[in-house]
């Protein structure tokens, strides 16, 4: 009888009562593929689940693999269960390692047990940088280290606006640093509302400006002469994409059609009727049509975004109080794509809100409604999960100076300037809208995101420090991008860093750079609020043949409007 109770106690021990039994602990993945182009950005890794059975009980975890398997990155090397670690890429490592596949294990250990988590890296060649083109040979430039392109200018004399002393309404200069026509349309005082909308009209006959009174002024492009002054209008008004002689304006709920000429005001739709019953309607200050004449706007009384055909007078709308993510919270802007994307048979619309995702949506023709899309993704770079979708309280795309492009294959893409950290850098890139979620993750990759150029490399210049603008051509394959340096005091010595200053565009996705002029525009203290205005707001002309940008030339409130030629042939 003893024997039996004694042979009875021994098996309860083998099942699991004495510590001497190892402990069930589960990992989970066990597998972690990480793609990445070389030089970045980085590589995304995956955070490891490590859970146990019973009491909690403490875990290390080692790597070994190709080499050292240096390059891999754990958050944590021990910790008890439940409990997690994030493994993924060191990033001096990633951001120098060679094209190739790699290997290396990581050894989760709790007490005698262990389960290993196999990390595959594959490192791909980078997508070959653009051709850089100039209208003349860069004078007064130097290439600094790590740029691809004589990126660092001076004013030959050093003066703000190298040739002039002070350029008056018709003058016409050429930059001295890369050779481009530039005509002074106005006196001071005088500006464009933003990059887009589109401060011209469809074929270059107006220019629609915004004198510090408020008011809204139209002159010809061609010689800055008024054509009508104190017209209809505020900073949600657009031209039509075809017709010279019309606008149109956002006011209250409803939509105007204004012509030049005719002096013709005629009502397009009120939404404030029902189906629609909007207290009040708006785009953001930014945006512009499709290259068909559609619009984008929301209204934030009935959380809805929208999207116009303008010829048929046709509306789609979505709830985006229902879309899945972050609450939007206050709505910055909309934006639609330059026509329907021949990939995906789509045409897009986004929702952009400081501190949230972007929403995507597109067009139901059927349903005569908006189809939500997807939520701007994770951005993989930053403190989160890293799985890709942007929960509560993490960093996600947010393009705050962004405008939609179509290539010449017709592919719409969502164009805005963006910080990575590997490279550490603000470079402009392109982001196509058809890969959906994926659009931050390299071209190269399967993703959508392109980089075009670097623009400037960390340490950035001082605080606050450099921003951009961004506009592109409705019909035709080009965008402008615009730099503005740090806010100074006017006494203050230039402040010369990599393209600062600058306007340039590219062509197609990647394809060229050309670098036109420093638009010798600087914000100063002395300005207050109106130094806002001595932003260029770089905006391009429907065909990519002009550019308008706002410039102080380096005088306290001497803001200009001029017009540049960017010798891209005219449509």
């Amino acid at each position: 009888m003893g024997m039996r109770l004694a042979w009875t106690l021994f098996a309860l021990t083998l099942i699991g009562c004495s510590p001497l039994h190892p402990q069930s602990v589960t990992v989970s993945p066990k597998e972690i593929t990480i793609r990445q182009a070389a030089g970045g950005p980085l590589g995304t890794g995956r955070v490891v689940s490590i859970v146990a059975v019973g009491e909690p009980v403490e875990w290390t975890a080692a790597v070994s693999g190709d080499g050292d398997a240096a390059w891999v990155y754990l958050s944590a090397v021990s910790g008890k269960t439940p409990g997690s670690v994030y493994v993924g890429l060191v990033n001096w490592r990633a951001e120098v390692q060679k094209p190739g596949r790699y290997s290396a294990s990581v050894k989760i250990s709790a007490r005698g047990v262990s389960e290993i988590v196999k990390v595959e890296w594959t490192v791909v060649d980078s997508a070959p940088g653009p051709k850089f083109t100039y209208l003349a040979v860069p004078a007064g430039c130097e290439t600094p280290a790590g740029y691809p392109d004589a990126a660092l200018c001076n004013p030959l004399d050093q003066s703000a606006i190298g040739r002039f002393v002070s350029p008056v309404p018709g003058a016409t200069y050429v930059d001295p640093n890369f050779g481009a026509k530039i005509k002074v349309l106005t006196g001071t005082g005088i500006h464009h509302t933003y990059s887009t909308p589109n401060p011209l009209s469809a074929n270059n006959t107006y220019l629609m400006t915004f004198p510090a009174d408020g008011t809204f002024d139209i002159l010809a492009a061609a010689t800055g002469k008024a054509v009508a002054r104190k017209v209809d209008g505020n900073q949600n008004y657009f031209w039509d994409a075809s017709d010279d002689d019309s606008y149109y304006t956002l006011e209250g709920a409803a939509i105007f059609k204004y012509g030049v000429k005719r002096k013709k005001r005629s009502k397009v739709v009120d939404y404030g009727k029902a189906p629609y019953k909007f207290s009040g309607i708006t785009r953001g200050g930014t945006g512009d049509t499709s290259k068909d004449n559609w619009i984008s706007f929301f209204a934030e009384n009935g959380s809805q975004v929208c999207a116009l055909d303008i010829s048929s007078v046709k509306t789609y709308c979505a709830d985006y109080s229902k879309a899945s993510g972050p609450p939007f919270g206050k709505i910055d802007y909309s934006l639609i794509s330059k026509g329907t994307d021949k990939t995906s048979g789509k045409r897009y619309v986004v929702l952009i809100a400081a501190g949230a995702a972007p929403g995507f949506y597109s067009v139901n023709a059927q349903s005569g409604k908006l189809d939500f899309e997807f939520r701007g993704p994770e951005d993989m770079e930053r403190a989160g999960n890293h799985d890709g979708v942007c929960d509560p309280g993490e960093r996600c795309m947010y393009p705050s100076h962004a405008d939609t492009l179509e290539d010449s294959a017709g592919i719409q893409y969502l164009v805005y300037n963006s910080q990575t950290e590997v490279p550490c850098e603000v470079s402009v890139a392109t982001y196509q809208m058809n890969r959906g979620p994926k659009l931050m993750e390299p071209a190269v990759l399967g993703g959508g995101r392109t980089k075009v150029m670097t623009l400037w490399k960390c340490p950035f210049p001082n605080s606050p420090g450099p921003d951009e603008h961004v506009a592109c051509a409705k019909k035709a394959p080009y965008c402008v991008i615009s730099t503005v340096p740090p806010l100074r005091a006017a006494k203050d010595a230039p402040l010369r860093f990599a393209h600062t200053t600058e306007i340039l565009i590219f062509r197609e996705n990647a394809l060229e750079v050309r670098r036109l002029a420093q638009t010798r525009s600087v914000p100063l203290r002395e300005e207050g609020g109106e130094s806002y205005w001595s932003q260029s707001h770089g905006s391009i002309s429907n065909d990519a043949s002009l550019i308008v940008f706002d410039s102080n030339f380096g005088e306290v409130n001497g803001h200009r409007v001029n017009v540049l030629e960017t010798g891209v042939a005219k449509q």
